[in-house]
């Protein structure tokens, strides 16, 4: 755990998805009125909801409360000027340079322009990334769930700061695959777990995932690489645990994936494309996926993070089953 007084960290803008930038970004490029914007933002609100439900087997419900996107507008516009993407003339936003490179770039172009515009405007993902690394195990176990023993418990991996703008630098620091994280227990005992699933490096690298901006230098962060054997063996290992040793049991694809990334301290595309190799191909494990719906348990604020990948027909990959050739 890291010494002396802990790195107070400020509120940061509530926005944990890209796709929301990205949606907000766009319309004020050509121009929207504010009800225009939250009416697009609400909708991609009401896509991920969707997305969830359908995952669960629920359908397409409709929750009035998501079309109200007043509050996302706003934490989209402070996150947008602070990263200097976009600025204020009179009542209306608009685009600057940077905000338009930010929507011509790619995938890949897109994380490393947030991360860095992020991490120069906030000290947030610096703090975080370069606290699990230094921390043995490169981990952190925290309460979930609105808990108030979240801010001392916290501090004593050396940061200050919320559990909402904890979760929300989480959430974005996850899909930067910077780290990855998973839950278990119930009620107050939900605690997440929070991990590096990359390596921090003073120096470029190539290819190298994002770099921020922190002690007034930049630090590049390279994915953690895993060899099919060891993939392979803590793929094994854990789907036995699971499957309580009986091979060919059909198990929850996410719960594999969690056990094997926290193992392996990877992401979870890195297991996705891993694994769906394997069922492609693999000399000593058949492994076979399969349809069906996700178990109520697993809809939490989560939930979204837990999706697994879909099939070539759309349809979420649910069960795995494994067995040696």
């Amino acid at each position: 755990m890291s010494e002396g007084d802990p790195i107070r960290l400020g509120t940061i803008p509530l926005v944990k998805r890209l796709e929301y930038l990205d949606v907000y970004l766009s319309c004020v490029d050509r121009g929207a009125e504010r009800s225009d914007i939250e009416v697009a933002l609400s909708e991609r609100k009401k896509a991920f909801e969707i997305e969830k439900d359908l995952a669960l087997g629920r359908g397409r419900p409709y929750y009035s409360t998501i079309a109200k996107a007043g509050k996302l507008i706003e934490h989209c516009l402070n996150l947008s000027r602070e990263m200097r993407y976009v600025d204020k003339v009179g009542t209306r936003s608009r685009l600057l340079d940077a905000g338009r490179r930010y929507l011509n770039a790619d995938g890949i172009g897109r994380r490393r322009m947030f991360s860095e515009s992020f991490s120069l405007a906030y000290p947030h993902m610096t703090a975080l990334v370069s606290t699990l690394s230094s921390l043995e195990g490169g981990e952190m176990v925290l309460p979930q769930r609105n808990n108030p023993e979240f801010k001392p418990e916290v501090e004593r991996y050396g940061l200050s700061i919320g559990q909402i703008n904890f979760d929300t630098l989480r959430d974005l620091a996850t899909v930067l695959g910077l780290v990855n994280w998973f839950a278990v227990g119930v009620g107050s005992e939900r605690r997440q777990h929070v991990y590096a699933s990359s390596r921090l490096l003073p120096e470029q690298v190539e290819p190298y995932l994002v770099r921020v901006r922190g002690d007034g230098e930049w630090w590049y962060t390279s994915q953690i690489e895993v060899d099919r054997v060891a993939f392979r063996e803590a793929l094994w290992e854990e789907y036995l645990s699971i499957a309580r040793g009986v091979p060919g049991s059909p198990v929850f694809y996410s719960l594999v994936r969690e056990r094997v990334c926290s193992t392996l301290r990877i992401r979870d595309d890195q297991f996705d494309s891993e694994v769906l190799g394997m069922v492609d191909s693999d000399e000593v494990l058949h492994v076979i996926w399969s349809e069906g719906v996700l178990p109520y348990q697993q809809d939490t604020a989560s939930m979204l993070k837990s999706l697994p990948p879909k099939n070539e027909w759309g349809r979420y990959i649910v069960y795995l089953k494994i067995v040696r050739r």
